[in-house]
This record gives C-alpha cells, sequence and structure tokens, in this order.
C-alpha cells in the first residue's frame, strides 16, 4: 500500500493552489504532477473514470475529487499535523465562500484578460461550464457586477479580522486557505488592473496583512513525479477498504449497485462505478479499468448528483 500524497495539479489553477496551500499548513510532504490545463490527459482519465475537474489526490490507488473532499482526506490521512477544521464551522464557511465568489473571481479576471486565452482554453471551459462566458467583451460589460459580488463577501473577511486575529477562526484554517486561492486568482492574474477596484486587498491594512500570511504558510515540500510515474504506482497497488466509514450502504443503495456520480454544477462529466461505500459525507465508487486495474474514486456528497445505473 503506498502512502504517497500524490497531487495532479497545474501551476495556475487557484483551487490547486487552494490543495497546495493545505499542503503547506500541515508541513506535508507531497509528490507533484504536472498536468495539462485542458484535456487529453492520458494518464490521468484512466484513474479518475472521466472526472476531469483539477486537482485530483491520489494515494496508491485510491483517488479522491473534489478540493472540499481532499482537504477532509489530508486531516484523516494526516493527523498528527495541524488540523484544517479543528471547528465546526470550517467546512460550511468554506462552501459559502467557494460558491460566493469563485465565478465572479473568473468574470474579473476575463474582463481583463478574456482576449489573451487561448481559443484551446476558451472551446474547452464552454464543454466544461457551458454557461460560463470567458469573452473579454461579456465580461467587461458585468465587471461592477462582479465586483459588486466579490467586495459583499469581501467585507465580512475584515470584519472577522477586525479584532486583531491572525487567520480568519484564530488559527489557520481551511478557510483560510479557501478564501485566498480565490484572492490569490485575482491578485496572480490583474494585479495591476484590480488594484484600485479591490483596493482592501492592496493597501495595507488587516486584509492584506492576512493575505500575506495566508501565502507564507507555502506549499510544504514536494518532489516531481511525471504522469507516468503516478500511474505505475495506480497499477502496482490495491484500493485501500475504507474502514472509516462504518455504514457502508444506505437505505438508497447496496453495496456493488452500479451508480453514476456527476457534479452538479460544471464539469458535469458522469463516473459510473459499483458502490464500495457511502455515508452523510463521501461517496466510493470502484471502476475496472484494463490498463489500470481497480481504482477507488473518492467523491463528496455535497456538490455530486447520485443516481442508480438502469
Amino acid at each position: 500500500m503506498s502512502e504517497k500524497l500524490i497531487l495532479h495539479h497545474y501551476d495556475t489553477s487557484p483551487f490547486s493552489e487552494k490543495i497546495r496551500l493545505a499542503m503547506g499548513l500541515k508541513n506535508l510532504n507531497w509528490y507533484s504532477v504536472i498536468v495539462s490545463s485542458i484535456p487529453p490527459r492520458p494518464f490521468l482519465e484512466p484513474l479518475t473514470g472521466g472526472y476531469r475537474r483539477i486537482p485530483v489526490l491520489q494515494v496508491g490507488a485510491d483517488i479522491y475529487c473534489d478540493t472540499h473532499l481532499i482537504l477532509r482526506t489530508l486531516d484523516r490521512l494526516r493527523p498528527n499535523t495541524p488540523s484544517l477544521f479543528s471547528h465546526k464551522t470550517t467546512q460550511p464557511l468554506c462552501w459559502w465562500w467557494d460558491k460566493a465568489t469563485f465565478l465572479s473571481a473568473v468574470g474579473v479576471w476575463a474582463s481583463f484578460q478574456g482576449d489573451k486565452l487561448p481559443s484551446e482554453f476558451i472551446n474547452d471551459r464552454k464543454r466544461l461550464a457551458p454557461a460560463l462566458d470567458l469573452s473579454k467583451e461579456t465580461n467587461e460589460a458585468k465587471l461592477s457586477i462582479h465586483l459588486q459580488h466579490i467586495n459583499a463577501h469581501l467585507v465580512w473577511l475584515i470584519d472577522m479580522l477586525a479584532d486583531g486575529r491572525s487567520f480568519l477562526l484564530g488559527d489557520p484554517s481551511a478557510l483560510d486557505i479557501t478564501t485566498y486561492h480565490t484572492l490569490w486568482f485575482i491578485k496572480s492574474n490583474c494585479a495591476e488592473q484590480a488594484e484600485h477596484l479591490l483596493s482592501d486587498l492592496y493597501r495595507p491594512g488587516v486584509l492584506l496583512s492576512w493575505f500575506e500570511r495566508v501565502a507564507a504558510l507555502g506549499h510544504g515540500i514536494s518532489e516531481h513525479f511525471t504522469e507516468e510515474q503516478a500511474f505505475d504506482i495506480t497499477k502496482q497497488a490495491t484500493p485501500v477498504e475504507p474502514n472509516y466509514i462504518t455504514q457502508k450502504s444506505s437505505h438508497e443503495w447496496k453495496i456493488d449497485e452500479n451508480l453514476c456520480v456527476t457534479p452538479d454544477d460544471y464539469g458535469c462529466v458522469p463516473v459510473e462505478g459499483k458502490l464500495v461505500a457511502i455515508d452523510q459525507y463521501e461517496i466510493i465508487l470502484r471502476i475496472s479499468d484494463e490498463k489500470v486495474g481497480d481504482v477507488n474514486i473518492h467523491f463528496p456528497r455535497a456538490g455530486f448528483n447520485v443516481v442508480r445505473v438502469e
């Protein structure tokens, strides 16, 4: 059984930055597999059953999808490191921030960078999220609305930090890296243009100081792996029995039943497999690929639809 934490990601992916910072917060050693920002990803796709969003965490022949589940998994697999979820409110607050601000942050980015994006990237993202328009012209017209959406939530972060605390919930947590990654995406790609529009993020004050403290958490210690190396590890590994899930089935689905799991917002590519385990937080499907063997694919329950394959 391989205990290596292998992250499939690419440098400019904001959700990948969230997980890289989690590695830093927890002081972890991990293995970095850089993948293309657009498909095809021939060594990754057989491991994920077609799930196409990035990042993906691999531990042997177990694949973890979606950053909300990946963060919980890092806490479970590395319990003797600083916790990402020491407060019961952390998970729902992370969900709030991602859902409330990410698409508006993409809109700000596209309003400045839309005319510089390669056509291959734009076409791929249209397939990923058909309702998402990355054109500069469209997002320039909506820039004021995008900024209203972000600022309406940004002020709550400022309010949380106003009492002098270093991090949003006192100690660094998943909420800090979740709120950071959206703002990092804007600052990394639109620094000069956004400075006068999101001034609290640039001028000295509690927000900028917090932003710099989160950045200082770093990315832990990583070692480069090729896609082929990660693929070979999966071939040589066996999926781990999920003993942390005590109730393996539910009143609705039974073990070994063929199910389909699909994101409910974008990147809605269905993944089909046999049910291994399910609880209120997580569902695990087993796929069998002739190239790689058996793989367990883990999804969070929140944000994903589960249906029976007839």
